[in-house]
């Protein structure tokens, strides 16, 4: 009676090695992986402590950066800008003020108003903040954005007076939820607006100083989030 036949394939040396060189490489890339996470983890932790020294010493409110990211975040999405710039508006807005580490606390703790000079020291904090993040490879996107945050839609803004769609879409969105975000907290030097004069300027100053696009947006926001 006839019968098929088999062949029985053997794993020779060479496949052995072969299994073992692929779960040696799959182990490696799983541990830099690993590492890889515990690295991004320590950068956003560093990166948080950093938004919140700043916070410390510039108002009573805890959490100024943090909740101005969120809502940043949400404007933009609003605005239905999508991908890669979504994590800019996230780290734009934790780092917009960073370069406050530069200015004296006698300027930015003080009760009064600014002498000129004092001004003019406080005017610098977007272009150091643009230089300590500029050579972070992550967030070197982010420098042009932190640089233009205190720019205005007319361009009687600063450092260097954009007008309009010259400055960078997330710099406007920036703009708007910092004003709205620090005219609403508690600082050292004034107390608090309530959030129904808050709305009234952020209106009274569109398509001059804000982007209307974005302050319609953003009102959009806040009235969903109250």
């Amino acid at each position: 009676m006839g019968g098929r036949s088999h062949t029985t394939k053997q794993f020779s040396q060479a496949d052995a090695d072969l299994v073992k060189t692929f779960a040696i490489h799959a182990g490696t890339a799983m541990e830099n992986a690993r590492l890889f996470e515990e690295v991004q983890d320590a950068f956003v932790q560093t990166v948080t402590a950093l938004a919140n020294a700043v916070d410390a010493r510039d108002t009573y409110t805890s959490g100024h950066s943090q909740r101005l990211a969120d809502l940043a975040t949400e404007t933009t999405k609003l605005l239905d800008i999508q991908g890669e710039e979504l994590e800019q508006v996230h780290w734009a807005a934790l780092l917009h003020d960073i370069g406050k580490i530069g200015v004296p606390d006698g300027i930015l703790r003080k009760p009064g108003r600014l002498t000129p000079e004092e001004e003019a020291i406080m005017r610098q904090h977007p272009e150091i903040g643009a230089r300590i993040v500029q050579p972070v490879a992550k967030l070197a996107s982010v420098a042009p954005i932190i640089r233009a945050h205190q720019e205005q839609y007319d361009g009687k803004g600063y450092p260097d007076g954009l007008r309009g769609k010259h400055i960078p879409p997330i710099a406007r969105i920036i703009s708007v939820v910092d004003a709205y975000v620090a005219m609403t907290d508690e600082r050292i030097y004034r107390a608090a607006l309530s959030h129904k004069d808050a709305v009234k300027e952020l209106k009274r100053c569109s398509g001059t100083q804000f982007d209307p696009d974005v302050v319609d947006a953003f009102l959009k926001v806040i009235k969903n989030n109250r």
